[in-house]
């Protein structure tokens, strides 16, 4: 009796050991099966993402990125932590962490923004080189967004050594796929001549490619060249249009700029309500020298000197 009680005892053991490993082994298929028809689950939460739905989104999500393999899933849940995307606040933590387990399947967009997080420190401790190699990895394998990230750490030398010919090589690759931020950056860089030989006419012609796709820095930047006269004729009129263009999209430079050009009736008509305007939409993005302009148009201080100084400069990405 005691010898079949031990050997039903060992049966049991072995058949609770076996249906562990069986779990652990199909974790993921089992997990996967709970939810039913995952394709159509995707697709919803795909659709409600899409239509900035993300109350909505984020549920659907949190259980998709449960699944080991759903790397894509993992990444757009990380992109609405980072960006607080249907809840209260972001939560830098958890992107990071998703945007690791979606990195570690060889997603290149998790590659780039871990590389963003590693650049600004936002979540992480701010590291240049974990940055670079993320960027390096995510370019390498054809992604846009992290070749313009490439790019700006060469051009800056952030991580790595400077150099302006190969940021120069980044930027055009990225805007050679579409990626408005490096056609924007292609610009600036022929305007400025780094990496080739300076070129206004080129750099006009990649601000106007960006533009033409609604990038408000590459308007501003447009009308920075009529502002200055560079590969146009001077045009402070042309270069309050391209400023308006780029304002009312939010561009914080383009805002504070507009409100010294209506503050001083440069290319426009003197008007300081507008002037007031635009520099308090620019002063609530934070611009640094916003209020205290603002300030001095309430104060009625005397604006020689500002007239005097008046420029309108190009900003990169």
């Amino acid at each position: 009796m005691k010898k079949s009680h031990s050997i039903l005892l060992g049966l049991a053991i072995c058949l609770l050991l076996a249906g562990i490993i069986v779990a652990i082994t199909f974790r993921n298929r089992i997990y996967a099966w709970t939810l039913g028809d995952v394709p159509a689950l995707y697709a919803k939460a795909i659709s409600h993402y899409k239509s900035r739905e993300y109350q909505e989104a984020l549920p659907l999500f949190e259980k998709l990125a449960g699944i080991d393999s759903a790397a894509y899933s993992k990444f757009l849940l990380g992109d609405m932590y980072y960006r607080g995307l249907g809840m209260d606040s972001a939560n830098y933590r958890k992107a990071f962490d998703l945007f690791v387990a979606s990195a570690d399947q060889n997603n290149t967009d998790a590659h780039n923004n871990l590389g963003v997080m590693y650049l600004s420190g936002h979540g992480v401790q701010a590291d240049y080189h974990k940055a670079f190699r993320h960027f390096q990895y995510g370019a390498a394998n054809g992604n846009a967004q992290a070749q313009v990230g490439l790019g700006t750490m060469y051009r800056h030398g952030w991580g790595t050594a400077r150099n302006s010919s190969m940021a120069f090589d980044w930027y055009r690759k990225a805007a050679n796929r579409g990626n408005v931020d490096a056609m924007n950056n292609m610009g600036y860089m022929y305007a400025s001549g780094f990496g080739r030989l300076m070129s206004a006419e080129s750099a006009l012609y990649w601000y106007q490619k960006a533009a033409a796709l609604n990038h408000s820095k590459a308007m501003y930047n447009i009308g920075a060249l009529y502002a200055e006269g560079r590969g146009v004729e001077r045009d402070l009129q042309k270069c309050a249009e391209w400023l308006t263009k780029a304002a009312v999209r939010g561009e914080t430079t383009a805002q504070f700029n507009l409100g010294n050009m209506y503050y001083l009736g440069k290319g426009v008509e003197r008007d300081l309500v507008e002037a007031e305007k635009w520099y308090r939409l620019a002063e609530e993005k934070g611009h640094r020298n916003a209020k205290r302009f603002r300030e001095h148009l309430e104060q009625h201080l005397d604006i020689a000197e500002l007239d005097s100084t008046f420029a309108v400069h190009l900003i990169p990405e």
